[in-house]
């Protein structure tokens, strides 16, 4: 089962996903982790991170794998062009239950 929570992503904040592309896994870093406006009844946070220059990776909803967090699926945005690579996001805005 996929951890998701803010915390769940604190905790891997500088590790590795694996992106499942169509031409193979691409590696991208978790590289901030942004709680925005969370409040006891909504989640909010957005995570950060950095991706190689090739392949670029287009806004779409990604299948990821993570040593600790597991499997996951996302939607993902790119945002940025480094010299070495590309910046992308995903933001999280969710009721929380109970």
């Amino acid at each position: 089962m996929a951890k998701d929570s803010l915390a769940d992503f604190q905790r891997a904040l500088h590790s590795l996903f694996q992106v499942e592309t169509e031409a193979g896994a691409v590696t991208i870093q978790l590289v901030k982790v942004e709680n925005t406006t969370s409040s006891p009844q909504i989640e909010q946070f957005s995570l950060l991170f950095t991706g190689p220059a090739t392949p670029f990776l287009p806004q779409q909803l990604y299948r990821m794998q993570h040593e600790e967090l597991g499997e996951l699926v996302l939607f993902m945005v790119p945002i940025g062009r480094e010299k070495d690579g590309y910046l992308y996001e995903i933001v999280f805005n969710r009721l929380i239950e109970g």
